[in-house]
């Protein structure tokens, strides 16, 4: 055997080797059982653990409009028909609508997704070892993409090897090599949905999902009502269906292809977009009149709510709230959730 089939064997072995122990070990720190956090998942961090950000936007939106603080037209137009929020995300929602109340259900689902309300939720649920954190599953993925373009390089170095006379043993060796490198890679890469739960946020979902109060589809018998259902089975579960769940799934159907970045729907018409630069600035008008503003830092407890004048005349002010900086804190629906 000739130093260069030995060479190019060793070198082909160690593209494929180091890439393939590197994503090993990226997914077994992304999916290591946590230390234990006290107390369960309060509503929108459930909703967010088993739905991602769309089902906890969801969630929000089916509770106001279950207890009347909004309403949803059958043309897709959410108005506020109080402004009273129980929690960080309801006031980003509020935030969002123009000076008359108004919006299109649409385009407040999107955006809504991407606010620092949000981002709270998803913080919580990592304190409490429930979700892989954003940069622990970047990096998996980042291994990921390491060790692929090892497999790439392997196969370029079987194809040198099967061509070199006397090589037929390592060439076969080196390819068996990279089969299961390929097996790994198809075993180990990051899975499924944006939102990875971890082993202890995966039995959680598994249990609520299947047992106790949490897991029942009828309205009435849920300990949220038309919102816990929506959180823990999606937009069309509850029973019996109702107008504005009817809108709600047009509206997540209508921003399917939005993607993972802060990027909006679909391009509107001229006509809705002169309307768009109307809204803007009377949005403008409204949020600074807001007192409550969102944010991933903060902690509100559940007595803090927005009340309006009567007419909806757009200028809304905060009472008996307390908002307190606290990073380990998060804005959940208020309640938690045990089977």
């Amino acid at each position: 055997m000739n130093a260069g089939i030995v060479v190019a064997a060793l070198v082909t072995l160690l593209a494929l080797v180091a890439p393939s122990a590197r994503l090993v070990v990226a997914r077994r720190r992304a999916l290591a059982d946590p230390p234990p956090a006290q107390g369960e998942p309060e509503l929108l961090e459930v909703a967010f653990l088993l739905g991602g950000r769309g089902r906890a936007v969801d969630t929000v939106i089916a509770g106001m409009c279950d207890d009347g603080r909004i309403s949803v037209s059958d043309s897709g137009r959410l108005t506020v028909e109080r402004a009273a929020a129980h929690n960080a995300v309801e006031r980003a929602l509020l935030g969002r609508c123009s000076a008359d109340w108004s919006i299109s259900l649409r385009r407040v689902r999107t955006s809504l997704q991407f606010d620092a309300a949000v981002d709270a939720l998803e913080g919580a649920l990592v304190r409490r070892g429930m979700l892989v954190s954003p940069q622990v599953k970047q990096d998996w993925q980042r291994a990921a993409d390491v060790q692929v373009g090892g497999l790439v390089l392997t196969g370029v170095g079987v194809v040198a090897l099967i061509v070199m006379p006397a090589a037929g043993v390592p060439a076969l060796a080196v390819l068996a090599l990279l089969a299961g490198g390929i097996v790994l890679r198809v075993r180990c890469r990051p899975t499924g949905p944006k939102v990875q739960p971890t082993p202890r946020g995966k039995a959680f979902t598994d249990r609520i999902r299947t047992k106790g109060p949490w897991s029942v589809r009828a309205s009435g018998a849920h300990p949220e009502g038309v919102a816990g259902v929506v959180a823990v089975h999606g937009a069309g579960a509850p029973e019996p269906d109702l107008p504005f769940l009817v809108q709600l799934r047009k509206a997540a159907s209508s921003n399917a292809g939005v993607s993972s970045g802060h990027s909006l729907a679909k391009t509107p018409s001229r006509k809705s977009s002169k309307s768009s630069k109307a809204s803007k600035s009377s949005y403008a008008a409204s949020s600074s009149a807001s007192s409550c503003s969102s944010s991933s830092g903060y902690g509100c407890s559940s007595t803090s709510s927005c009340s309006s004048h009567s007419g909806h005349s757009g200028h809304s002010s905060c009472s008996s709230s307390s908002c307190s900086s606290g990073s380990s804190s998060s804005c959940g629906g208020g309640s938690s959730c045990g089977s």
